[in-house]
């Protein structure tokens, strides 16, 4: 009789390890996941803002066309978005763009406020700087860390895109 007590009592211990997990299996799991975890987010960061980065050179190269059949079709250089508008959308995270081409738009689905400046000497200027937080309303200048810049003449079709810091990259392009 005392054998089968302890068979039993084997058996129901045996039983209750099985329910569960070891702190130490808990912890080595934990740890894993935590650095593959540490491993895998800035990659997914860095994906996630160059495809941002994509999308927004993207839409900064379908800008020049629309520009250039505003001209065409009106003989005059559009000033607003709105006149932009009447040729083709161009479209912000609130439908489309309104307002003064200097009023920065922000791109859709994008961490980019984009303006334009022009004409000067035929050439137009476009700018698009990155938000470091999009929810705040008033952004001063040195708080944009990233910018693409782009510049296309009219006259000549010379374009050039480039993006890195703005005060870098500001002074290196030629469109004239």
């Amino acid at each position: 009789e005392q054998n089968i007590m302890l068979q039993q009592r084997k058996q129901l211990q045996t039983k209750r390890r099985t329910k569960g997990f070891s702190l130490p299996e808990v912890i080595i799991t934990a740890s894993i996941l935590g650095v593959l975890g540490s491993v895998a987010y800035p990659s997914y960061n860095n994906a996630n803002d160059s495809a941002k980065l994509a999308e927004a050179k993207a839409n900064i190269l379908a800008i020049p066309p629309i520009i250039g059949a505003y001209i065409d079709a009106t003989g005059e250089a559009p000033t607003t978005w709105d006149d932009l508008s009447s040729i083709a959308a161009v479209m912000t995270n609130n439908g489309p763009a309104t307002g003064d081409l200097k009023s920065p738009i922000t791109l859709p689905s994008s961490i980019y406020g984009l303006s334009i400046e022009g004409p000067a000497e035929s050439v137009y200027t476009l700018t698009a700087t990155r938000f470091i937080n999009r929810d705040e309303e008033e952004q001063n200048e040195e708080e944009y860390q990233f910018a693409i810049k782009s510049c296309f003449n009219i006259s000549s079709g010379a374009s050039e895109l480039r993006t890195g810091n703005l005060t870098d990259i500001e002074s290196e392009l030629n469109c004239g």
